[in-house]
């Protein structure tokens, strides 16, 4: 039977869950862990001292989340959901104007704040801000109360009260409030918004995205094929570190509730650990953590005796060959590379997954932007499956994966159950499904122009193959056009280069140009321990640094046709992050600041 509701949901599957494991988090530098009954218990507190605030939290207004991904997330997003209010999670990175904007764009009531810095963050966004050249008076922000969960450094005031008086408050309130909460889970339907989740923003403001509970659900109905949260699967559990301002993460939320799944709550700054500690089931991820492991994994190779080196590559090629079968979801080989596997797994890739903390994890689930080819044959020969998958914020988040016992490297898949794809005269990956927004919020002019006749234009460029799998070959807009008329995709070039040992991230520039160029910024970590490996001085300036990354380009170039290949590149300084403004919160490159950014750099290229 379907659920009515995302909250329905999370008290149904509570009462099924019980005394298990609901959470699991760090708590002091430890792992904690709480029940089902419990995290239900704190849902309804919080609902229940939600309605003590003094506040009008009538049915679809507004409470907004800036906070990092941690248990009380979710148990505040499930109670305010409970009481028929819409989410709004914002990043914890992003800047003042920006929280303004989703603020004022919104009209959020009630908003629940990480920390000091947040809430000082949402008190400054009341003085006013100016965003995208426009000025917002503080008026227009109706945020009436902050509720913070860290309360460290905090003076009294009457705008902010701690999560846990809150709590304190709901459970005083229980009964009082009970018949009012019960009213409004009866009201809510499935066709009622839930929450809005803001686009990146690389090339304008961000849009809300409108999501409701029947886009959640009908998704996370339709992926048990996907076996994301299978019985083997919950053995260890998901691993979220994901931000929940991202609908990806989201989807990990609300499935492992669905499917009664213990979730591992841990943070960016600790995956490492945190996946050792905790050695989950199931790990979703972008592709920039896989990209990281990878060149973390290969540096340390390089700087490993002959022996040793020979040793991993072997055991790697043996790996290898393993990836057509498991690709038909068998793990049944030949006797001869039966007994090759068998010896390479106990020598070298069992080593690398008990590293890793993923000795028992069932596959990996890779989305938000392309994985690179050779990173993803790397960790299958490692045995570690990644299944690659395919949305966006606005289809919940899902169109297209990989299946368990059917996956193909360099492909998202074929479509989704209950999703219809097609391909425009243009390229154009078009896209219907329960699971596709309605539009964006105050935004009529971006609703014009994201659909077409029912279509859902998903702005990324793509083909199917012969047996159904859609591989992506960029975004529409990021396509480069030469001065010489050639269509370059930059992402299959910049993909290329950022497997390379000493490379972090680049960026292709070409539009409207004679040839292309490329930006490349420099993992800090992989270049200092090659500099231990070989005595050469960890500088990005220095001529052998500079040698190595041409041979890295040069390699890369033989694979492209002559109009696409790199002709010149530069190093810089400083890597592209959210904070300086070059990357979007969910890590996307903003290339018009980035070449806004560098333009003397850019342009002294072709003056070369």
């Amino acid at each position: 039977m379907a659920d009515k509701h995302l909250a329905q949901m999370f008290f149904d599957r509570a009462r099924e869950g019980g005394a298990a494991t609901a959470y699991t988090f760090r708590r002091n530098g430890k792992f904690a862990e709480i029940s089902w009954t419990e995290a239900a218990d704190r849902v309804e507190a919080i609902a229940a001292g939600a309605l003590t605030l003094g506040l009008t939290l009538d049915k679809s207004m507004r409470a907004a989340i800036v906070a990092n991904t941690r248990v009380e997330w979710p148990l505040i997003d499930f109670a305010m959901l409970s009481l028929g209010l819409e989410t709004v999670p914002i990043y914890m990175s992003l800047l003042v104007p920006e929280v303004g904007y989703v603020l004022q764009d919104t009209k959020a009531q009630l908003a629940f704040a990480e920390d000091k810095q947040q809430l000082e963050k949402l008190r400054a966004a009341r003085e006013g801000f100016r965003f995208f050249d426009k000025d917002y008076a503080g008026d227009t922000i109706e945020v009436k109360k902050i509720i913070v969960l860290d309360v460290d450094g905090i003076a009294p005031a009457d705008d902010w009260m701690s999560l846990a008086d809150l709590e304190k408050a709901g459970k005083a309130a229980l009964d009082e409030t009970r018949a009012d909460r019960r009213r409004r889970m009866d009201e809510i339907k499935r066709e009622d918004v839930a929450t809005y989740v803001y686009t990146s923003g690389t090339t304008g403001p961000p849009k809300a995205v409108i999501q409701t509970h029947e886009n959640h659900l009908s998704f996370i109905e339709n992926v048990d094929e996907l076996q994301m949260f299978n019985d083997e699967v919950k053995v260890g559990g998901a691993f979220l570190f994901l931000p929940l301002a991202h609908s990806f993460a989201r989807l990990i939320e609300f499935g492992a509730v669905f499917y009664t799944t213990k979730l591992v709550l841990a943070g960016i700054q600790t995956i490492a650990e945190d996946l050792q500690e905790s050695r989950p089931g199931f790990v979703p991820a972008a592709p920039r953590v896989y990209e990281r492991i990878y060149g973390k994994i290969m540096t340390g190779v390089q700087g490993a005796s002959p022996v040793k080196k020979a040793l991993f590559n072997w055991s790697l090629s043996v790996g290898k060959k393993t990836i057509p079968y498991l690709q038909r979801g068998s793990r049944s080989y030949p006797l001869l590379l039966s007994l090759q596997y068998k010896l390479a797994d106990k020598l070298v890739l069992s080593k690398i997954r008990e590293r890793l903390g993923l000795d028992r994890c069932v596959f990996m689930l890779s989305g938000s932007a392309p994985l690179p080819s050779e990173i993803h044959e790397f960790f299958a020969a490692a045995g570690l499956v990644i299944l690659e998958a395919y949305g966006l914020t606005e289809t919940c988040p899902g169109l297209t994966s990989n299946r368990p016992d059917h996956w193909k490297i360099g492909s998202v898949g074929p479509a989704l159950k209950g999703v219809t794809l097609k391909i425009a005269s243009d390229g154009e990956i078009l896209a219907k499904g329960p699971n596709i927004t309605q539009g964006y919020l105050n935004r009529p002019d971006a609703n014009a122009d994201a659909f077409e006749d029912g279509w859902f234009l998903t702005g990324d460029i793509g083909e199917f193959d012969a047996d159904g799998f859609l591989k992506i070959t960029d975004r529409k807009k990021d396509l480069i056009k030469t001065s010489g008329g050639k269509y370059v995709a930059p992402q299959k070039i910049e993909g290329r280069v950022i497997t390379k040992p000493l490379v972090s991230q680049c960026v292709v520039i070409g539009d409207l140009r004679k040839y292309c160029v490329a930006l490349i910024t420099l993992d800090a970590e992989n270049l200092q321990t090659w500099s231990q490996q070989t005595g050469n001085p960890p500088d990005p300036k220095s001529q052998v640094v500079q040698d190595i990354v041409q041979e890295y380009i040069d390699d890369v170039n033989k694979g492209l046709a002559s109009f696409e290949t790199i002709k010149y590149f530069r190093i810089v300084d400083e890597e592209f992050s959210v904070d300086n403004g070059m990357l979007t919160a969910s890590f996307k490159v903003k290339r018009r600041v980035v070449a806004k950014r560098y333009e003397s750099l850019i342009n002294s290229m072709y003056q070369s």
